[in-house]
């Protein structure tokens, strides 16, 4: 009878302790999470990212006015790709991502099966790295300008790029996700000229023309062509861009100025009273900032035959009625111009890949002259002389050609 209720105490002890055991595992899992959740920390693509702290941004050289993602470990495909250490990661897709929870909302559902487009800040500049997972048609496309299939992880710097060739990302169809960033064949001795310098000087002498590649690229619909960053804008002879701290500089613009500078003007704009270099900052009293809000603001009178239009001239704010005979309509835009595989940048590093404003065409993006290249008097000129503008073909064709004076 006693050894009967021992061997029954002594089994209700063990399925005590195995509870008891299991409870505590359980806990040590739990803490264990929250402890992984409490240090900020995130694991994808084979990275562990964690929000900056003072001690990393001392380690990496981090600014402290900039945001995003510390790379703390990587492995494949991460570090196959290019990605390191360290890195800061800004952007996914095209996506800001400015911290932990940014970073878990976007890879939460980013595929990596078509390449992913990583902005990146690397000792303080700029970098784009594609990180891919199977192949897709950014690889398709690889092989069909002769470059190897098998490279991954191509690295774009817009920064330190050497003239020999250059990454640009391919906008993947009707998805808007930029795959892998091509790297074109060189561009040889007419890469560093805009598409319509190219396209003049090959018709000039086709000899000098730059190879084709035998590639059909993405047309301008599947590249997003109509989602791209507007760069101008255009209403009754007025033409915005906007501000960049170059022009904020160069035109005395107050620091923090919020708004579009107006670039030219003619037709009812220039009867307004409104001058080149004023930064246009409210229409009908609804702010514009950017030229999406431009457009919108422009909606909202379309069918008037006048608007107010304030505009800060100096740090001066002013306002000035726009009158039209007819309704007065609504902004038309532009983004920036077709640019060719291969083609350098024709402007400083804006650190963002050259597809979000950009689509890439062979040909027919831009007529090499139009009328605005050509002058009624061109003046004449020492041969000789360095060419005052693009080049537009031969010099005789416009210019007096005069002998150097001795």
């Amino acid at each position: 009878m006693i050894d009967a209720e021992l061997s029954q105490y002594r089994n209700k002890r063990w399925k005590r302790n195995i509870l008891l055991t299991l409870l505590i595992v359980v806990g040590l899992l739990i803490v264990a999470a929250l402890m992984h959740i409490g240090a900020g920390d995130a694991e994808w693509g084979g990275m562990t990212v964690s929000n900056p702290t003072s001690a990393l941004q001392m380690e990496f050289a981090i600014p402290k006015d900039e945001t995003g993602v510390v790379v703390d470990w990587c492995e494949d495909p991460a570090y196959t790709a290019g990605v390191r250490s360290g890195d800061l990661i800004k952007g996914i897709n095209n996506r800001k991502v400015a911290n932990l929870a940014d970073f878990l909302k976007v890879t939460k559902v980013t595929s990596l099966e078509q390449g992913v487009l990583l902005d990146i800040l690397r000792n303080g500049q700029p970098l784009f790295i594609t990180m891919e997972h199977m192949v897709g048609l950014h690889d398709k496309l690889k092989k069909a300008l002769n470059i190897d299939p098998g490279t991954t992880g191509v690295v774009s710097s817009p920064v330190a790029a050497g003239p020999t060739a250059m990454a640009q990302a391919v906008t993947a169809p009707d998805a808007g996700q930029p795959l892998s960033p091509v790297a074109f064949a060189p561009a040889g001795a007419m890469g560093n000229r805009a598409p319509a310098e190219t396209a003049e000087a090959a018709a000039m002498n086709p000899a000098n023309a730059p190879a084709v590649p035998s590639v059909v690229l993405p047309s301008p619909k599947e590249q997003g062509a109509a989602q791209k960053e507007l760069i101008e804008g255009h209403w009754l002879g007025m033409e915005l861009i906007p501000l960049t701290p170059e022009l904020a500089t160069e035109y005395k613009i107050p620091p923090h100025q919020k708004g579009l500078l107006v670039d030219e003007i003619s037709l009812e704009s220039a009867e307004s009273g409104i001058l080149a270099g004023d930064m246009v900052v409210a229409v009908e009293n609804y702010a514009t900032p950017d030229l999406v809000a431009f457009t919108e603001a422009t909606r909202r009178v379309k069918n008037r035959r006048k608007a107010d239009v304030q505009v800060s001239r100096r740090g001066q704010l002013m306002e000035f009625t726009f009158v039209s005979t007819r309704t007065i309509g609504f902004s038309q835009n532009e983004a920036a111009q077709p640019i060719t595989p291969g083609a350098l940048s024709p402007h400083r590093n804006r650190s963002k890949p050259c597809t979000a404003c950009h689509i890439i065409m062979i040909t027919g993006g831009q007529l090499p002259t139009d009328a605005g290249d050509i002058l009624p008097n061109p003046p004449p000129i020492t041969k000789g002389a360095v060419a005052p503008h693009e080049y537009r073909g031969k010099c005789k064709n416009c210019h007096l050609i005069l002998k150097p004076a001795i």
